[in-house]
């Protein structure tokens, strides 16, 4: 179902497509950087200089959360690739000031471009980031992707002249999106003044989900009913309890107010999920059991400062939990879905954080509490107590009680 609502005159305007978008197989546009950090002395980022090598083109930003949480892994990409003809150029169109402080914190190995007129974002068509496109020896582009899906093996299979069946990401990309921005859209600044939108998320992009809010604005792509009633209340799933068949698979949620106040958003996307859905919701305290999160004097040097300069991701899988410029209460909430009772954070830590914390599970979303609670001790010095608190749920029922066949 879908519900838009628009304010104010006309305001879109017709945007046309300046650069035709590259596909795999084409020649990639030029590489036009204005500069280019850490290559050796006399190195040039063209495509005559680059030729005979695999190149990895990053589209990256340090405000991206999900870029800054990739790092890692294209570090460990181009370390076990650095004596191969592989070459990896990280693209980004900030300023080189902001570039040069955030490497000395948050080290990339590979060389830097600095695109500050924004040219290959266009010339690439790079909606959203991170964004990767590789180019094989030839210099044709072999794969457009993300860089979770980049792997060694892939490498290897360029470098092989080996063909790709990597999946080439859709303009609604998930990575990256910003609050009030409605992916499946060719203008991505939004100009209506309040927007009101639910719809069902496209089957081929069921397996992944992500939010952005801020600004008045709210993006929840792929969630289900259940789950975005939780971001509606503020709440974490396991505080809410509903007594009505909610509908299935998940949808897509995008509110935008002239407000910049986060509540008012919230409060719009819960009605208009109540009244889309047909459901009611009331706010009740009920004490249950939880877990409490405490610092021991271990902690210290167990949590880095973030190294975003604004942008936040927080990533979780089987068995592990990872973010990036998060406080500790977004830890205190991931543990609480994996746990699957409350989890009250009494840390007393105020700052902002990267973390990763990893433990083993009997089968996938399954891990036995006591394993959970020691790896957290482990790897980030902080403890988990048992004990019973009253705790306000959120209880979903039928706005009107359906009727009996």
């Amino acid at each position: 179902m879908i519900l838009t609502t628009a304010l104010g005159l006309s305001l879109t305007p017709v945007v046309q497509r300046l650069f035709a978008e590259p596909q795999i197989g084409d020649y990639p546009p030029a590489i036009a950087l204005e500069r280019l950090l850490q290559a050796p002395e006399g190195s040039k980022a063209t495509w005559a200089a680059l030729k005979g090598k695999v190149v990895v083109l990053e589209f990256w930003a340090t405000w991206c959360g999900p870029c800054v949480g990739a790092i890692p892994h294209l570090n460990e990409l181009a370390d076990a690739f650095k004596n191969k003809p592989v070459q990896f150029i990280a693209i980004t169109d900030e300023d080189e000031k902001i570039i040069t402080q955030f490497l000395k914190r948050k080290p990339i190995h590979a060389w830097v471009g600095l695109d500050t007129d924004k040219s290959m974002f266009k010339e690439y068509a790079v909606t959203g980031i991170p964004h990767t496109v590789i180019v094989d020896k030839k210099g044709r582009i072999v794969a457009i992707t993300h860089p979770a899906a980049l792997t060694d093996q892939i490498l290897r299979d360029v470098l092989a002249g080996k063909r790709l069946a990597l999946a080439t990401p859709s303009s609604d990309r998930r990575d990256g999106i910003r609050p009030g921005y409605v992916p499946y859209s060719n203008d991505h600044e939004q100009t209506n003044l309040f927007q009101v939108l639910i719809r069902p998320t496209p089957p081929e992009l069921q397996n992944s989900s992500s939010m952005a809010s801020g600004n008045g604005c709210i993006t929840i792509a792929g969630s289900t009913v259940f789950g975005v009633l939780s971001s509606c209340y503020n709440i974490n799933l396991v505080r809410v309890i509903t007594n009505a068949a909610l509908p299935e698979g998940k949808f897509d949620f995008i509110i935008k107010t002239p407000s910049k106040e986060g509540d008012i958003a919230r409060t719009w996307l819960r009605q208009a999920v109540e009244a889309t859905f047909g459901l009611q919701a009331k706010r009740e305290t009920r004490t249950v059991p939880v877990y409490i999160l405490s610092s021991l004097q271990s902690a210290a040097g167990k949590f880095t400062p973030t190294v975003s300069t604004g942008g936040s991701s927080g990533q979780s899988g089987p068995g592990r939990l990872q973010a990036i410029n998060q406080p500790v209460s977004s830890l205190a909430g991931g543990l609480e879905s994996n746990l699957r009772i409350p989890v009250f954070d009494e840390t007393g830590l105020t700052n902002h954080y990267d973390y990763e914390v990893k433990w083993k599970e009997e089968k996938e979303g399954e891990a036995k509490p006591e394993v959970i609670v020691q790896a957290v001790h482990d790897q980030l010095g902080l403890q988990l107590t048992l004990a019973h608190r009253p705790v306000e749920m959120v209880i979903i029922d039928y706005a009107t009680k359906p009727k009996q066949e």
